[in-house]
């Protein structure tokens, strides 16, 4: 991880697509506006371990949202559904994007944003 060519790696822009990486499923996560699909992303280029976690709301097909934040080997395996979304919102980074945020990927930090009110809220 520490050479070169992982430091140019494709995964490190927000915008990669999940074809660049091989998922390993870990499961739903049950919130108020819809199931939360939390996986482990490596990258097929560098090994990068990625936690992702993606949101909607089934009634509301436009209504979609990403996190992608590096995460250590070690600390993945503790992962669950129910603590990605605490785990992403203490990283000191992560990507995000998806239909509510209005872009295909972008860099961010802090908590995770669940509800739509907390949407609404932000872009005040």
């Amino acid at each position: 991880m520490t050479d070169m060519n992982s430091l140019r790696c494709k995964c490190l822009d927000p915008k990669c697509g999940c074809d660049a990486f091989h998922e390993t499923d870990l499961g739903v996560h049950e919130t108020e506006i819809g199931v939360g699909n939390v996986s482990l992303f490596d990258c097929r280029f560098c090994g990068h371990r990625w936690l992702h976690y993606v949101i909607g709301d089934e009634a509301w097909k436009q209504s979609s949202r990403w996190y992608r934040g590096p995460i250590s080997m070690e600390r993945s395996k503790s992962v669950t559904p129910e603590t990605a979304t605490e785990i992403l919102s203490n990283l000191p980074w992560y990507f995000y994007g998806g239909h509510d945020f209005d872009t295909n990927g972008t860099l961010g930090d802090g908590p995770i944003l669940l509800e739509l009110d907390d949407l609404i809220s932000q872009s005040q």
